[in-house]
């Protein structure tokens, strides 16, 4: 392929520059010519591919990402196959990698602690969702002119009790950044705990302390880490930066936090609150470090405690004891029913849950038997509600459910809502497929200077808008409010597959 400025790949996305390419994966900066917005695009060519799990991780990197909307996460737009092609969008998030940052070192104590809270929160996230980054690194953290941060690349993400795509025995990640447990090729959340201990201690001081001369020399430094031995290096740093860093940066995970809310503690952050005493830019900074450390005293002595106490308890799994601090709600706790000699998976066994309490008389076996299913693909990706509740992203294949109507909502957040009733009968699958770019058109808004635009009375959004907004076809009230005019109201007709226009100047029509 020629990748020119004026290319365009798989019939919507127009290449602005080729950012990476190897033989057989691109990382181009495109235009997205539907929504009229610039993307990360990444693609596989899958044509005489030697390794299936690359395929299998690029897949899994999709949906992963589509399930975790968090502000300091890197978002997933769309992701699909194009005849030999499959490619995953990103929102373009402009600005430089942490090693740059690191490099230059030019930014203040405060923007540093800053850039520690953004990190330490996108990872409870990501562990509240049971997903284990396993290469955080420097190269994989992304900073805005404006100090926003962002991870990404989930290509060798984790989820917790999903079968893995390597064998147990297969090391991945980055030397310089793995924990001992993942050398080991041990699963837990906590080995992105140790990386994230490390990449805070290199913020700081400008040296990985794990770094050797060569790959077994890193990893023997990290087999042998003992945070005594660097603990001098970053005594000049806040309180809560040398305890968040030591908490995390200790080689027998049974003396390291059990989670990353544990560590967001030092900062002040309260547990599922979205508190942060180091953002509250009101409070002179003399009086905020101050409060800091009250906190961090406080909460030291129990932190320390509980480092005791977990020593002490050396029988106890430490990974199971992380599992027990991330339980999101009921649909994600795990629920054990016997079955000759095996477990439900989770997806069965809450299935049948929740068929048995409709029907007490049943057992797991005839209630599963006498479940239908149902299989949902869609492109781009959807988060999947059933009656009303969360089930997963798409695709979702042979869902088990009680026979009768039910809804169906495939939720997109660049598309119209889909709905659907569907019948399931006992045996049988019901199948759902659909595009949703080839289901909707597009509105092009312009207003001067600016207006609440509802479109069937339903407020779409503010103008200026960044890009169009996707409107089911037909035929619609548009309506554009502004305090200080009149309403205006116009009935447009939007065709699917194609973009309209609207534009509107309130000057001269003032009330």
């Amino acid at each position: 392929m020629n990748h020119t400025s004026t290319e365009i790949l798989f019939e919507k996305f127009e290449i602005i520059d080729c950012l990476k390419k190897d033989g057989q994966t691109g990382v181009y900066l495109a235009n997205h010519i539907f929504l009229s917005k610039q993307i990360i695009l990444k693609t596989l060519n899958t044509d005489g591919l030697s390794d299936k799990t690359i395929l299998e991780r690029f897949k899994r990197e999709a949906k992963i990402l589509a399930r975790l909307d968090h502000p300091n996460i890197i978002k997933v737009l769309d992701f699909g196959t194009y005849n030999n092609f499959f490619y995953i969008s990103f929102e373009y998030f402009p600005g430089r990698n942490l090693r740059e940052v690191i490099n230059n070192n030019n930014l203040s104590t405060d923007d540093k602690i800053q850039l520690i809270i953004q990190l330490l929160r996108a990872l409870n996230i990501a562990h509240q969702n049971d997903i284990v980054h396993r290469d955080i690194k420097p190269e994989n953290i992304l900073i805005n002119s404006t100090q926003e941060l962002k991870i990404a690349d989930f290509g060798l993400a984790l989820v917790m009790n999903e079968n893995n795509l390597t064998q147990s025995s297969t090391v991945v990640g980055t030397p310089s950044y793995m924990s001992p447990e993942q050398i080991r090729g041990e699963k837990t959340h906590q080995t992105d705990l140790f990386s994230c201990g490390l990449v805070c201690f290199e913020l700081f001081t400008g040296r990985n302390p794990v770094l050797g001369i060569d790959v077994g020399t890193t990893i023997n430094n990290i087999l042998n880490f003992k945070f005594e031995n660097i603990a001098k290096e970053i005594e000049n740093a806040p309180p809560p930066v040398k305890l968040a860093i030591e908490s995390m940066l200790h080689n027998n995970s049974s003396k390291r936090a059990i989670s990353v809310s544990e560590v967001l503690k030092f900062f002040g952050e309260a547990e599922d609150q979205n508190i942060t005493l180091i953002g509250i830019t009101k409070i002179k900074k003399t009086y905020r470090y101050a409060l800091i450390i009250l906190i961090t005293a406080i909460l030291s002595g129990t932190v320390y405690i509980k480092y005791f106490y977990n020593i002490k308890r050396s029988t106890v799994n430490p990974t199971a004891l992380s599992n027990n601090h991330l339980q999101t709600g009921p649909e994600n706790i795990t629920i054990d029913i016997p079955r000759g000699n095996k477990t439900e998976s989770k997806q069965d066994a809450i299935i049948a849950k929740r068929l048995i309490k409709a029907d007490p008389d049943k057992n797991v076996d005839s209630a599963l038997k006498t479940a239908g299913k149902v299989s949902i693909d869609c492109y781009p990706w959807a988060q999947v509600f059933i009656d009303n509740k969360k089930i997963d992203i798409t695709p979702l294949h042979d869902f088990s459910l009680s026979t009768g109507r039910h809804k169906i909502e495939l939720v997109q957040p660049e598309f119209p809502t889909y709905k659907k009733y569907i019948n399931i009968s006992s045996g049988k699958t019901a199948s759902i497929n659909i595009n949703f770019e080839e289901m909707v058109g597009y509105l092009n808004c312009e207003v001067y200077p600016w207006a609440e635009v509802y479109i069937d009375n339903k407020l779409i959004g503010t103008t200026p808008f960044t890009r169009p907004v996707a409107v089911t076809p037909g035929t619609h009230q548009l309506t554009i409010k502004n305090a200080n005019y009149a309403p205006v109201s116009k009935v447009i007709t939007i065709q699917a597959k194609q973009q309209s226009s609207f534009s509107y100047n309130f000057q001269g029509l003032k009330k």
